[in-house]
C-alpha cells in the first residue's frame, strides 16, 4: 500500500480536522501544506497573496509538495487549489492515496464564516457564496479524480475517519 494519505478538497471541507484525527489513528504525522509553506517562508499565506501575488504562492506550494511527497507515513492536508495542478497531484500520487472531502457551497460558506481566507476576504456573504460556487465548479472535475470522495455536509470528522479507515482496509 502507498504510505501517505493525501486529503484534497475545498476550503472548509474538513481536511485539517479530519487529517489530524486520521493521522493520530494511523500513527502517522500530520502535515498541512499551507502551514508548511508559512513556516518555511516565515510569512502568512494571506500576506504572500497580498505582497507577492498568487503565482508566487503557487510556486512555493509546488516546491513544498515536492518535498513532502518524498516522505512517508504522513497524512497530508492540501490547500484547496492543489488538486488543480496536475504536476502536484502526480507527485502526491506516487506515494499517496488521494481522498477528496467535499461539501455543498452553503456548508462551505457557513464553515468558513468570517475568517480571513485570501480568496474570500473583504467580501459580503453574497459575494463569498458566489466566489465559492465559481471556484467549486472549476475545481470539481479535479476533486472527482480522487481515489475516494467523502461528502462531509452531514458527517463529523470522526465519521470521515471511519469511512477512510474502512476504505484503507479494502485497499491493502
Amino acid at each position: 500500500m502507498k504510505s501517505n494519505i493525501v486529503l484534497i478538497g475545498f476550503m472548509g471541507s474538513g481536511k485539517s480536522i479530519t487529517g489530524k484525527l486520521l493521522a493520530y489513528r494511523l500513527g502517522y504525522s500530520f502535515v498541512d501544506t499551507d502551514t508548511a509553506i508559512e513556516q518555511e517562508y516565515k510569512t502568512k499565506i494571506k500576506d504572500m497573496f497580498a505582497k507577492e501575488g498568487e503565482a508566487i504562492f503557487r510556486q512555493r506550494e509546488t516546491a513544498t509538495i515536492q518535498k513532502l511527497a518524498q516522505k512517508s507515513h504522513q497524512v497530508i492536508s492540501t490547500g484547496g487549489g492543489v488538486a488543480t495542478k496536475e504536476t502536484d497531484m502526480q507527485e502526491l500520487r506516487k506515494n499517496g492515496i488521494v481522498i477528496a472531502l467535499t461539501a455543498m457551497p452553503h456548508t462551505i460558506l457557513k464553515r468558513t464564516g468570517n475568517d480571513k481566507r485570501p480568496l474570500l476576504a473583504k467580501k459580503s456573504n453574497e459575494e463569498r457564496l458566489k466566489t465559492i460556487i465559481e471556484l467549486m465548479a472549476k475545481r470539481a472535475p479535479f476533486y472527482k479524480k480522487a481515489d475516494l470522495i467523502i461528502k462531509t455536509d452531514d458527517t463529523t470528522p470522526l465519521q470521515n475517519v471511519e469511512i477512510i479507515m474502512k476504505y484503507l482496509k479494502g485497499v491493502k
